[in-house]
């Protein structure tokens, strides 16, 4: 079998900011209450971490707590919930989270005003256990049923029996575990216990008797759950949706299994006829027409296989080019299910449609031209927010078109000024190359909750059933068919093709008029050259004249089926910072780049069993013969040799970095994976590289399309958080090494995020480097930091300069100096209090641009920091022109100094030489009292920053650190 396990190289770094990642416990806990907290092992509400640390529910819901209440904790472990409660009543401990609350507790206890969730009892039987169905109560009968001695939930069991005359043999258990252990080694048949969480391996035959949960507190500590239920108050106010969230996230249902449906619903399912499935033929990428195989593809179209698949049911799919074609087939029982529909916008639809649940939030985008504020809005027919639309721009001219695609065609021609679509369509639509003009916001306050629809004349147990299945539906897999659908192949239309290429189209039509003029005397010839040159235009590279996509997509599987045996491999290739290179040198010169690198992949192939195309700007693709990872890296250095050697590099003295993602394509496999998705896993493992300091191919590996997704989620989630305020400045004091005296802060960025806790900077930072919404990032910390010297100056108390990072990417446009300037007007924070940090690699990318926006800052009266310095090429003798007020030193730089004269040797000439320049040296990463007395010895002037004075802390501890105006070094 052939594999391809390991990276060739691989090397990444996060941006200068998220260097000091820091835990949530880096939070200074003096003048915090410290709050004992009684812990014991109880699934998803409490555990331990492989790491040791406390995780679940309740540990979440405490921590969110401790924003509000200034708490800190001390966990105290106890074997069971008994243990727990007996320390909690005596006074051992302060509070006991997820406790059922009665009367007679009550008079011993104290409980929280509000509840935590409200949680239900569940009867839980073995995974393999075959013999329950849902709520199948004649199985239940002589069933030996383990409880909680004395528990809530085995009372709410007693209830329920009796509430369906169910007699069962109940055997109590002192502990959670014990009764785990008994129904896995088959003790016992079922468990009746509160729902275990979305981790349960066990399956849940029956649901019942839903109550709250709060927190207990100690019968001595009254001031805590005061301080609790004031803490719980505020955040309900500032985050209603946090409990929820926190909710779902711990105790949805476990969608790694599949769904259990009543006996009645087997019954139907082992007889159920062929439904009839309506969709929409255009709404791709959610549901549409394959344009290859004319069958249902799509989001849609992947649930419904899923579906298919655990319940065994039968579909035949009927596609429909207008959506309320689709809804009145289904409202008049011509159709069994329509794939989606919006219950609580369609409202209309509910007297004749049953809904499921919904199982994906498609959010709105408005996609604009020249003029996004223009009057002229273009919107689909039967769009679902069609009237939301209309009420936000009253008195604009609403136009409506068949299809989303002719809404953007519409803008794009001139016809309107706006449209909008939902955000997955609107997404794939513009991959297209003639939509290159248009941009795109995301509406996330508008959504669509897209639910199967079920026609009220079809049988009344198909609905639950769907809906069930849809609870078992992860969105974890949802993304993974979000992301599968979107990188489809986009059908082409004769006008896209005219607009994509329009000279070569025109040319074409003339030689074909001409064919057309000449075709009486030379009717054969003519019809040859034609044919040919139309194959041309479909299959051909407008730049480099070799193959395009299409061309490829049809030799590549030629080859796959002809070869038999051999293996192959997709490589995805492309090149780093190519778009740097057109900036710097022009276009016409990134066109030579690309052309020499087409006849390279030529050159280097091996005859008919191996092929490449360009598939858009710097990115190529190329099948290739797999003879093992040792015979592949010898051949991408091979590339990557000849590519520097071409002369549109050579001539500028200047050496460019291929990144490739490599695909093994096993004999046969193409039968199995569409040759699109094979693509797509070469493309995962070149984004898997990230940042790289030489050429580098990576393998594919089957985690990494679920690291894509979920990098994805995260970037869509902190593009929420930015604007719903979720990150914040933690600030890391600048120390003199002479008299420990704070001479500024540097503030770094945090994601305190509902939904996922407190973020580290290396996971949210790389990917909005990616995208461009670090420029986001970085403006907000900024303005964080001229809001808070506003302040303090307001208050009479006392300031110093605060450094804030700058990504790579604000250097690219000439606003950047304007976009600054500005805020500090609106904030009216000092400009000369201000340390603009640029990296040494950022600068020396592009030296001249870098020079004349530092030297417009400088005019304007920031300071200016180089970053980083020592990691990079440059020397301060290439630095010297640059108007810098700041060298910050590496972190190596000090790591050296204690493992090697030479190391000590250069960092003496580097802190010299800024002397000499009249810069300030402030040196990073000073962690030991040996790393600070050298570099006191060296110069006393230095500035120090580091652990060892202080970690990156919130504001308010921040604010503490510079009203007492030094830091006590630690050690």
């Amino acid at each position: 079998m052939a594999t391809c396990a390991l990276a060739f190289s691989l090397v990444g770094s996060a941006a200068a900011y998220a260097e000091e990642a820091d835990p949530a416990t880096a939070a200074a806990t003096e003048g915090k209450r410290v709050v004992r907290v009684a812990y014991y092992e109880d699934g998803d509400y409490m555990a331990r971490s492989e790491q040791g640390g406390y995780v679940g529910f309740n540990i979440d819901y405490l921590d969110e707590i401790a924003r509000y209440a200034n708490w800190s904790y001390d966990y105290v472990d106890y074997a069971g919930f008994e243990d727990a409660y007996a320390a909690l009543e005596a006074g051992e401990v302060d509070l006991l989270p997820s406790v059922y609350r009665t009367e007679e507790r009550a008079r011993s206890i104290l409980f929280s005003e509000s509840a935590l969730c409200e949680i239900y009892t569940t009867l839980n039987v073995r995974i393999d256990d075959t013999r329950y169905a849902y709520e199948d109560f004649s199985a239940f009968q002589g069933m030996t049923v383990g409880i909680i001695k004395g528990g809530i939930d085995g009372l709410a069991f007693e209830r329920y029996c009796a509430a369906n005359s169910l007699s069962v043999n109940v055997v109590p258990f002192v502990e959670t575990q014990d009764l785990l252990d008994a129904l896995a080694d088959g003790e016992v048949d079922g468990i009746a216990i509160t729902y275990l969480g979305k981790n349960s391996q066990f399956r849940t035959v029956a649901q019942f008797a839903p109550q709250p949960l709060y927190c207990a507190i100690a019968p001595t500590a009254p001031a805590i759950a005061t301080e609790l239920d004031n803490a719980i108050s505020q955040l309900k106010l500032r985050d209603p949706d946090f409990s929820s969230s926190l909710y779902d996230q711990y105790f949805s249902l476990n969608t790694n299994q599949d769904p259990v449906f009543s006996n009645d619903e087997y019954a139907y399912l082992a007889g159920a006829p062929t439904l009839r499935v309506v969709y929409d033929s255009f709404r791709m990428p959610f549901s549409y027409t394959d344009p290859e195989t004319n069958e249902f593809a799509g989001v849609a179209a992947h649930l419904f296989k899923d579906i298919a698949r655990v319940t065994g049911l039968r579909f035949e799919f009927v596609p429909v080019d207008s959506h309320a074609d689709g809804v009145a087939m289904v409202s008049a029982g011509q159709a069994d299910i329509i794939y989606g529909v919006d219950r609580d916008v369609e409202k209309e639809t509910l007297g004749a449609i049953r809904t499921t649940g919904p199982y994906l939030s498609n959010p709105m985008a408005e996609i604009a031209r020249g003029n996004p504020q223009g009057s002229r809005i273009a919107l689909p027919t039967g769009f679902s927010l069609a009237a939301e639309v209309e009420a936000a721009h009253p008195h604009a001219e609403t136009r409506y078109y068949n299809t989303p695609k002719q809404c953007l065609d519409a803008v794009l021609d001139g016809r309107a000024d706006i449209a909008y679509a939902d955000i997955y369509m609107a997404n794939y639509l513009l991959a297209e190359s003639q939509y290159q003009p248009l941009s795109i916001l995301s509406l996330t306050d508008y959504t669509n909750d897209m639910r199967i629809g079920v026609s009220r004349s079809a049988d009344p147990r198909l609905a639950p059933i769907l809906d069930r299945c849809i609870q078992y539906t992860s969105s974890s897999k949802l993304s993974t068919w979000v992301s599968q659908s979107a990188l489809a192949v986009h059908p082409t239309s004769p006008l896209d093709f005219l607009r994509q290429y329009p000279l070569q189209i025109i040319a074409g039509l003339f030689i074909l008029f001409a064919a057309i003029v000449a075709a009486i005397l030379y009717i054969a010839r003519t019809k040859v050259r034609t044919n040919r040159h139309i194959q041309k235009l479909s299959y051909s590279d407008p730049l480099t004249g070799g193959w395009n996509l299409a061309r490829f997509g049809i030799e590549a599987r030629r080859i796959l089926a002809d070869e038999g045996e051999q293996d192959h491999a997709i490589v995805y290739l492309d090149i780093s910072r190519f778009k740097a290179f057109n900036a710097e040198f022009g276009f016409a010169e990134g066109d030579r780049l690309l052309i020499g690198l087409d006849g390279l992949l030529g050159d280097l192939a091996r005859g008919r069993t191996e092929c490449h195309a360009r598939i858009e700007g710097d990115e190529f693709v190329a099948l290739i013969v797999w003879k093992g990872r040792e015979e592949a890296l010898a051949r991408f250095r091979e590339l990557d040799s000849l590519f520097n050697a071409l002369p549109a590099l050579t001539s500028r003295e200047h050496r460019m970095l291929l990144l490739a993602g490599i695909r093994v394509v096993e004999p046969g496999a193409v039968r199995d994976e569409a040759l699109s998705e094979l693509i797509d896993d070469a493309r995962y493992a070149r984004e898997s590289i990230g940042e790289a300091v030489r050429s580098t191919a990576a393998c594919y590996t089957d985690d990494m399309k679920v690291r894509d997704i979920e990098q994805r989620m995260l970037l869509l989630d902190a593009e929420r958080g930015l604007g719903r305020g979720e990150f914040v400045a933690y600030y890391q004091p600048k120390v003199s090494l002479a008299t420990n005296e704070i001479k500024g802060f540097e503030a770094l960025a945090r994601w305190e995020s509902p939904e996922r806790g407190l973020v580290p900077p290396d996971s949210f930072i790389p990917q909005m480097e990616r995208s461009g919404l670090v420029i986001e990032l970085d403006l907000h910390l900024f303005r964080l930091a001229c809001e808070r010297l506003r302040q303090r100056i307001d208050a009479g108390r006392h300031v110093v300069p605060i450094a804030c990072n700058f990504s790579r990417r604000h250097l690219l446009g000439d606003a950047f100096p304007a976009t600054l300037k500005r805020i500090v007007e609106e904030t009216g924070a000092p400009i000369e209090l201000l340390e603009l940090e640029l990296t040494e690699s950022m600068v020396m990318e592009d030296f001249e641009r870098a020079h004349a926006i530092c030297s417009e800052l400088k005019e304007l009266g920031f300071l200016i920091t180089i970053d980083d310095f020592g990691s990079g090429y440059s020397s301060l003798g290439t630095l010297r022109d640059l108007p810098i007020d700041v060298l910050k030193l590496d972190r190596s730089f000090l790591v050296g100094s204690e493992s090697s004269a030479r190391s000590r040797t250069i960092l003496e000439g580097v802190v010299r030489m800024a002397d000499e320049l009249g810069v300030q040296v402030v040196a990073e990463g000073v962690e030991t009292r040996a790393q600070a007395d050298q570099l006191r010895a060296l110069d006393e002037r230095i500035i120090a920053q580091g652990f060892r004075y202080s970690r990156p802390v919130p504001l308010q501890e921040s604010d503490r650190q510079l009203d007492a105006r030094a830091i006590d070094p630690k050690g």
